[in-house]
């Protein structure tokens, strides 16, 4: 990759990222009209208190609480006894989703009586319930709307696990991917799983030490950092295999993450949306977006130094491609949800869920890497789980005809795509 263009083409940025400081301004003015938003961000900051393993754990203070047991929602006086495998996640995170199946066979292998799973969201019932419904989660659901459980334990990157004691002793902090049956045997008994050790998402980005506004290549690593040393933004290739990703208003932090990820996300692009004219490294990398309180500047920072690192251009053009085109044959075969019902989605190799047939469209197209439309006609929210023998056009086009009695053909449709391609050369080094 030519460094000089990306230094070039980060060039831009200074001047509008400056704007992220957020701090009084200078020269006479008030700064009132930059002032940062009111939203409190005060959970985003690090927690220099947070629980470590051989600490007890943080009190657990949860707004709402669904599957909840017979026995009350948790805390820790009615948890001891009681091992607890306490899991942070939400629903749009895919590595979390991804870990619920291994969680639900976890809790399904050891005693209720022993071990208590109970996983925490920030996010709203109305997001969470219809989701629960396609992709049903064993154990205690918590609503932690107020984000106090996730400042209390540290959490800026999820999926993050908890593993505690049954005297309420934390006993290891990691990805519930890593974890056994024998790990939470060892758990149960009062003994240290030895499970590996997850990563403060600062270390894990190894930020480094500029001090002048600057956009810089260091060790590989392209920077941008502010007039008073503040990181703005930084796009590094990383040997890191751990997956991790936070948001927050004014900021986006990913870890490990493959170029198609990163560009999903910086560009909000739906399954089957993109059109691949330049190829991509076979490279994760580490990103960072910082603007101190500007959300409005996430968005446009994000994509230029997603676009600078990669060496790419992306834009958004109609083209003809090939689709799939979900359609009305027959009478449906539809079961409707409660009026109250929301969006919840969910893709495997095997099966996929979905509320209402937008979504199904999408999960189509995730599995099968095609845009997918729903041309039935039909609204409203539904009860959508479908399994088949393999992710295959043929298995998955054929659950949807005798479950739900719909029909999938294939079009040329014209459809608007995200076209990456490469980054023009002859820019000024």
């Amino acid at each position: 990759m030519n460094w000089r263009l990306v230094i070039g083409a980060l060039a831009s940025l200074i001047t509008v990222s400056s704007l992220a400081c957020g701090g009084k301004a200078e020269s006479g003015d008030d700064g009132e009209d930059d002032a940062p938003t009111s939203v409190d961000l005060s959970w985003a900051a690090p927690n220099p208190d947070a629980p470590v393993p051989g600490d007890r754990a943080r009190v657990l203070v949860i707004e709402e609480t669904l599957n909840a047991p017979a026995d009350g929602d948790p805390d820790w006086a009615a948890l001891k006894g009681k091992a607890t495998v306490l899991e942070f996640w939400a629903t749009w995170c895919a590595p979390c989703v991804d870990v619920i199946p291994h969680l639900n066979e976890l809790a399904g292998a050891l005693p209720a009586d022993d071990i208590r799973f109970v996983s925490i969201t920030d996010e709203a019932e109305e997001v969470v319930t219809p989701f629960l419904e396609s992709t049903p989660i064993s154990g205690l659901v918590g609503l932690d709307l107020d984000r106090s459980v996730f400042r209390d334990y540290g959490v800026l990157a999820i999926p993050t696990t908890f593993l505690v004691d049954r005297e309420g002793v934390i006993q290891g902090v990691t990805h519930a991917r890593h974890l056994s049956r024998e790990h939470l045997l060892d758990l149960i008994a009062g003994r240290r799983p030895d499970v590996p050790e997850i990563e403060d998402i600062d270390g894990m980005l190894e930020l480094k030490a500029l001090d002048e506004l600057t956009a810089r290549v260091d060790g590989g690593h392209v920077v941008v950092r502010g007039s008073r040393g503040e990181l703005l933004m930084l796009f590094a290739p990383t040997e890191k295999a751990e997956y991790a990703m936070s948001r927050s208003p004014d900021e986006v932090r990913m870890v490990a993450a493959d170029p198609a990820l990163i560009l999903r996300v910086a560009y909000g692009v739906r399954p089957g949306r993109f059109v691949m004219e330049a190829e991509l490294p076979d490279q994760k990398y580490d990103v960072a977006v910082m603007t101190g309180g500007r959300p409005e500047l996430v968005e446009p920072m994000f994509r230029q130094i997603v676009s600078a690192g990669l060496g790419i251009e992306a834009a958004w053009e109609e083209r003809v491609v090939d689709a799939y085109v979900i359609v009305q044959k027959g009478e449906p075969k539809l079961k409707p949800l409660p009026d109250s019902a929301r969006y919840g989605y969910s893709a495997s190799p095997d099966s996929l869920g979905a509320t209402d047939l937008d979504g199904l469209a999408d999960q189509v197209a995730r599995l099968l890497e095609r845009p997918t439309l729903n041309e039935t006609g039909i609204t409203g929210r539904y009860e959508i789980l479908l399994k088949f023998d393999a992710p295959e056009p043929e298995a998955i086009f054929r659950a949807i005809e005798d479950i739900l009695g719909l029909a999938v053909v294939e079009e040329r449709r014209p459809i608007e795509m995200l076209v990456v391609g490469e980054r023009a050369a002859g820019e000024p080094g």
